[in-house]
């Protein structure tokens, strides 16, 4: 196994839930503790939602022990213990108490002010060249050149390209952005700091990839794929989404054949 490789899979160890995972629902203030008992340290304090939605838990492990489930500690990657009786448990993922709109994740934005907005700040990052404008304001790209990294080809018209939520907004919601606020929503759909968060790629082949996962869709160009995977990886890590474990599966296996 090589560095890339270890990377990808302790990252998906962490980050990943199965599919058939069960959740708790907290019913009241509790604490979550490192070991299963009241007598070791606190990690965490939890209790009800002040949004009118019940707090949900991750469920690491199916067996209680000494009364306490093991959890995934909200906002951390530690693992502690909750009494059973302060939680219910649900068969199944998480369920989707909000269903996915589209409008629910605002893009493209002008967040800096400068008249060009999220698709249009992308498109002149992406191009391999100098882009052209259609005002003196600089405000909408009109042409350019750009390398669509999914398939190779080359093109020069915005028209042909779309840009790409590398993990898809509708697959985001599903693997957790439903609990977000309408601001984190508004942030991961037009976020720029991670440069591959966003990407220019050929329209028609964003729209084969739909919302799929890596075990649904994988760039045409192999050369390409490892990238691909890698960031999918990071990028479920850093937002703490979930993934299933058909993606698990699709991205040790894809992984196998990286090289640095």
């Amino acid at each position: 196994m090589n560095a890339l490789q270890a990377c990808l899979v302790a990252l998906l160890l962490v980050f990943t839930t199965s599919e058939a995972a069960d959740y708790l629902e907290v019913r009241r203030t509790a604490n979550i503790y490192a070991e299963p008992n009241k007598k070791s340290d606190k990690l965490k304090e939890v209790g009800s939602s002040k949004t009118g939605q019940p707090l949900l838990l991750t469920l690491a492990t199916a067996q209680i022990t000494n009364g306490y489930y093991q959890v995934q500690v909200p906002e951390s990657r530690k693992k502690g213990w909750i009494y059973k009786t302060y939680v219910r448990r649900h068969p199944g993922p998480e369920p989707h108490y909000t269903v996915y709109r589209r409008s629910d994740y605002k893009h493209w934005i002008d967040a800096n002010g400068n008249c060009q907005d999220t698709r249009n700040e992308v498109l002149i990052r992406d191009a391999t060249g100098q882009v052209s404008f259609e005002q003196p304001k600089k405000c909408v790209v009109v042409s350019g050149k750009w390398v669509d990294p999914y398939t190779g080809e080359t093109f020069r018209e915005p028209r042909q390209l779309d840009i790409d939520h590398v993990v898809a907004l509708k697959n985001t919601h599903e693997s957790g952005a439903w609990k977000w606020s309408a601001g984190k929503r508004q942030e991961y759909a037009n976020y720029l700091k991670d440069r591959d968060h966003l990407l220019a790629v050929m329209a028609s082949e964003n729209r084969k990839k739909g919302s799929k996962g890596p075990d649904g869709y994988l760039p045409p160009d192999p050369a390409y794929r490892c990238d691909y995977v890698k960031t999918w990886v990071k990028i479920k890590r850093d937002w703490e989404l979930s993934s299933t474990e058909s993606e698990q599966r699709t991205l040790k296996e894809i992984t196998k054949t990286c090289r640095l």
